[in-house]
């Protein structure tokens, strides 16, 4: 039994793992810190990510190699020379896994936008600006779209199997009502469900610049004026 979050980056997904980890569900984020540190070999001299996507490209069952794991989160990698977004293929993981099940792990939009925007004090959106050559305003522009048409996506697709799916809004969700969802396969234990890696808080720990906050709503504002809805 799989559990795969198939929402962006930056929407509770260290604290989705550390739940499910604590609860005694091996579990995957992102690169795998966690079990790199612990040297489990699955990840020795692996990126995980990198692993998952040349599955999904050579049509092998996408976690293949990684069967220590039972769920994965935040299926992203990013560096300077790639964008590794493994969720967004989440139509392998269901067409090879039947029996799992996913969460569409969603957030206030701005408060997205926000928090990438200040990821590693602006050094996320600085790479994808190096990456790619757009402007600021463009890369805000695309991740709104990007955003709104991956889950338009997930729902239209899983409309016709709706018990594999979980829309869960990290603002309002309610943690009990998850829980019902992956059990009885993950028995979770819920006092391990709390606020984790908060990007406020860490720019405040951490002295993290504020500078570009007036920029960021200006942007936003204007992509919400004349993007999608």
């Amino acid at each position: 039994m799989f559990l795969f979050q198939i929402g962006f980056n930056k929407t509770a997904t260290s604290a989705f793992f550390r739940l499910f980890n604590q609860s005694g569900h091996n579990s995957l984020h992102s690169g795998g810190r966690f079990w790199r540190l612990r040297n489990h070999p699955q990840l020795m001299g692996v990126s995980p990510q990198q692993k998952i996507a040349e599955n999904i490209a050579n049509a092998a069952p996408p976690v293949q190699g990684l069967d220590d794991f039972q769920a994965f989160f935040d299926m992203e990698y990013v560096d300077k020379n790639q964008r590794i977004e493994n969720f967004l293929n989440f139509d392998h993981f269901a067409r090879h896994y039947p029996n799992a099940k996913f969460i569409l792990n969603t957030r206030n939009m701005f408060d997205w936008i926000k928090s990438r925007v200040r990821h590693h004090d602006g050094l996320y959106i600085q790479m994808e600006m190096d990456r790619t050559g757009e402007t600021f305003s463009e890369i805000i522009h695309r991740w709104r779209t990007e955003n709104l048409q991956h889950c338009d996506r997930v729902r239209e697709f899983f409309k016709q199997e709706q018990d594999r799916l979980i829309e869960f809004d990290i603002d309002t969700g309610d943690i009990e009502i998850l829980a019902r969802f992956v059990s009885p396969d993950f028995d979770l234990k819920l006092a391990h469900w709390s606020r984790v890696r908060v990007t406020d808080t860490v720019a405040a720990k951490k002295g993290w610049s504020d500078t570009w906050l007036a920029e960021i709503e200006k942007t936003y504002s204007q992509a919400a004026a004349t993007g999608p809805r």
